[in-house]
């Protein structure tokens, strides 16, 4: 497949640590770096091999002679560079949240549809290990109807570093973090018909139980929580179909349950590295969706509705709210 051209806005902590070393798994070929942190540009183009480097995109843009740009930075920044870019011509792949909201979102979506450019979002757990096998398995006949999905999704306290530009550490919370679930339960289970919450703020720090359900009758439970501690346990699914379950122990383990033979697959040989959770085949999607001329795999429009659930708890847990929200598909 012919290298997609590629421009790279960001230069950040997240970007060098989980990103930039994830191209190499995809046919891409990058040709510039920006950054406003010129030593940030420098640091990236040494270590990545890149002799392009810039503090202004749109001098980026005029430059060179660019098919994508993949824009890496907190949501509250990146809206308007997205913008720009799309109206520019390019196709753009920018990382969870897609936006700072849900209205800002459907605006992204807006303006990719008006320009006919694909707009990736990278939810890379869609694409991790243990998902994408998962994903497999409840798709088989043999599996049945799904019934009921079961997801605890659980991190440490936000702080005023880790929750920097967000509007508190409950919002910081909801969107930089449980969104992640809120998109994997709609990935697995389908579009939600219908969510109750009741939450518990303590501290600057919330807990909250979910239930929900799906357009197809299954239903859902989600434990989400900013009062344990970081780097330990994230992501626990289970996925129960009719006679056959499936669990899943972070993004790299698997245990299937059937009647005949259950089955457990793991890949713990680096639990960072692209392929395993995820980036690299986000990528390698994003590639694939240009050059075939087709939506990815969590495209903006797709992810709009995942923004719509984060929406609706947001708003609930704003105003003090708990039981029954009804969705819809009112923007």
């Amino acid at each position: 497949m012919k290298s997609l051209r590629l421009g790279f806005v960001g230069a950040g902590e997240m970007a060098m640590w989980s990103v930039y070393p994830s191209l190499h798994f995809a046919p891409i070929r990058l040709e510039a770096v920006c950054d406003l942190d010129m030593k940030k540009a420098e640091i990236a183009a040494e270590k990545f091999g890149v002799q392009n480097l810039y503090t202004d995109y749109r001098e980026m843009f005029l430059e060179h002679d660019l098919e994508a740009v993949i824009v890496q930075m907190h949501p509250s920044l990146r809206q308007k560079i997205v913008l720009d870019a799309l109206d520019a011509g390019y196709h753009v792949f920018v990382p969870k949240p897609p936006a700072p909201s849900f209205q800002d979102c459907v605006e992204l979506a807006e303006a990719a549809r008006a320009n006919g450019k694909q707009l990736m979002v990278n939810f890379e757990r869609r694409f991790s290990f243990a998902v994408r096998k998962a994903r497999e398995i409840i798709g088989k006949s043999t599996f049945g109807r799904l019934n009921q999905i079961s997801c605890s999704f659980c991190s440490g306290k936000y702080d005023d570093v880790r929750g920097r530009n967000y509007e508190d550490h409950i919002h910081a919370y909801l969107l930089d973090f449980a969104l992640h679930h809120l998109d994997l339960a709609r990935y697995l289970g389908g579009e939600v018909r219908e969510l109750a919450l009741f939450s518990n703020i303590m501290d600057s720090a919330g807990s909250f139980a979910v239930a929900m359900e799906f357009s197809s009758g299954a239903v859902g439970t989600m434990q989400l929580n900013s009062q344990r501690i970081w780097w330990r346990n994230y992501d626990h699914i289970e996925l129960t179909g009719e006679g056959e379950y499936v669990v899943l122990d972070g993004l790299w383990s698997l245990k299937h349950y059937s009647g005949e033979q259950n089955t457990f697959t793991e890949n713990y040989s680096d639990e960072r590295s692209g392929e395993l959770t995820g980036d690299a085949y986000s990528l390698i999607e994003f590639v694939e969706a240009i050059r075939e001329d087709r939506e990815p795999v969590s495209s903006i429009s797709d992810c709009v509705e995942t923004m719509r659930l984060y929406q609706a708890l947001y708003d609930a847990v704003r105003l003090g709210q708990s039981g029954i929200i009804q969705m819809t598909n009112d923007k």
